[in-house]
């Protein structure tokens, strides 16, 4: 697994690439799941732009997260 570290030399936990690429192969899996047992057919074209535009978002979202995340901790740090 995936984690990354601090300059203090804390572990955070995975990072935000680690969860969208996990996050993909479950929703692959479950949509062949459902192909397989219940003859769900899916159009391939449709279903990876969606699945392209989700993880797009999610990394989009996950970066500034992590961007505003490490700014509010170096203004915690400088006050301190």
């Amino acid at each position: 697994m995936s984690t990354q570290s601090t300059n203090d030399g804390v572990i955070t936990g995975p990072g935000v690439g680690t969860i969208v690429w996990g996050l993909i192969a479950v929703a692959v899996s479950l949509l062949v799941l459902l192909s397989v047992l219940w003859g769900i057919s899916f159009d391939f074209g449709h279903v990876l732009i969606a699945l392209l535009i989700g993880s797009g978002i999610a990394l989009v979202a996950g970066g500034i997260w992590g961007v505003s995340r490490t700014k509010d901790n170096s203004a915690g740090q400088d006050k301190a």
